[in-house]
């Protein structure tokens, strides 16, 4: 009797533990033609970013009622998550002729740019503004204009979005770049150091300010000087060590050297000890230890940087370079090869 009771209990661990299933899905399943059971259910999916998951409960839902607007936008949205986007304009067309609404036009600017239609995503980016200026809707505009090119429109958006958006930094970091492509490299900075304050965990303002320091002289020092604020500020970001490190490494000419030298290795160590899968950290950091003459330690941040970063080429070759000068010939012929083949997919 034992045995046998063993048996079952064994055969009952390996059952599927149907209790874990959601509500929302068990609820579609016993009423398949109920359109609030499989509208909940597409929701249920799309929390959990399964996105293909949610396709089928919200296709019957949209069947079992198509006046159904947030069911059917959705879907419209689901539909270019996963890569359809015909699905999702024709979709978005049923929907506009039920009602013209602001967010299907930006949605359908999104449709129209992922299939290279650039003109016909500026218009339906530009009607969703006009429409309803939201923060989204403005940034979606701006971000569409600076990338093909529509500078001084982009600043305008821009410039208007920030004015009614203050508290934006996505807004404002739109506005830095356009700043920057426009050749105002003074309002550039300020705009993007006042992004990094309203959202210091996002890297992007960072990023494009700690690429402003070699402009020239007089705006290399004015954004060491912001970029040492933010590390005062925010010690535990790592991006604001790494590109602070970097500008002290650009500006150590003048002053003592070798303290510029040893406080620019400490925050490019304390970035990738904050963050240990940035690359480019690693990469500044074997820069660092190349330049003095550490050879193995500079091996080792090129090894890192090109782990997690297996096509930066010019990892691959200062690696090759550092393997054949310590004899490791096979080593320097494998990243030679590596960086030949990176060279001809560009």
């Amino acid at each position: 009797m034992r045995l046998v009771w063993l048996s079952l209990l064994g055969l009952l661990a390996a059952l599927p533990h149907q209790g874990a299933e959601d509500p929302a899905i068990g609820n579609a399943r016993l009423h398949p033609d109920d359109f609030t059971a499989n509208h909940r259910a597409g929701e249920y999916f799309i929390s959990r970013k399964d996105f293909r998951a949610a396709i089928p409960y919200l296709e019957k839902a949209w069947k079992l009622d198509p006046a159904n607007y947030p069911n059917g936008y959705d879907l419209a949205l689901v539909y270019f998550d996963t890569g359809a986007p015909q699905k999702s304009r024709a979709l978005i067309d049923a929907l506009l002729r039920q009602k013209d609404r602001a967010e299907l036009h930006d949605l359908l600017g999104d449709v129209e740019e992922s299939a290279g239609h650039i003109n016909e995503a500026a218009h339906q980016y530009e009607t969703a503004a006009r429409m309803d200026p939201s923060e989204k809707n403005l940034f979606d505009l701006g971000s569409d204009l600076l990338k093909h090119g529509g500078i001084a429109p982009a600043l305008k958006v821009f410039a208007f979005g920030v004015e009614r958006y203050p508290s934006s930094a996505k807004l404002r970091v739109g506005l830095g770049i356009a700043y920057y492509s426009v050749g105002q490299y003074s309002e550039a900075v300020e705009t993007l150091s006042k992004a990094v304050d309203l959202d210091p965990k996002d890297p992007k303002p960072l990023g494009f300010l700690g690429k402003m320091y070699d402009i020239s002289p007089r705006y290399a020092d004015e954004v060491t000087k912001h970029l040492a604020r933010f590390v005062a500020l925010y010690p535990d970001n790592s991006a604001a060590n790494y590109y602070y490190a970097l500008s002290l490494r650009k500006r150590s000419l003048g002053g003592d050297l070798r303290a510029r030298q040893k406080m620019t290795e400490s925050h490019l160590v304390k970035a990738v000890k904050l963050k240990p899968d940035f690359a480019d950290a690693h990469y500044e950091l074997g820069l660092l230890y190349e330049d003095e003459g550490r050879d193995l330690e500079a091996t080792r941040q090129y090894e890192m940087a090109v782990k997690y970063a297996p096509n930066l080429a010019k990892a691959h070759y200062r690696l090759a370079r550092l393997y054949k000068k310590s004899g490791h010939e096979l080593l320097a012929q494998k990243e030679f090869q590596t960086l030949k083949a990176l060279n001809e997919n560009r």
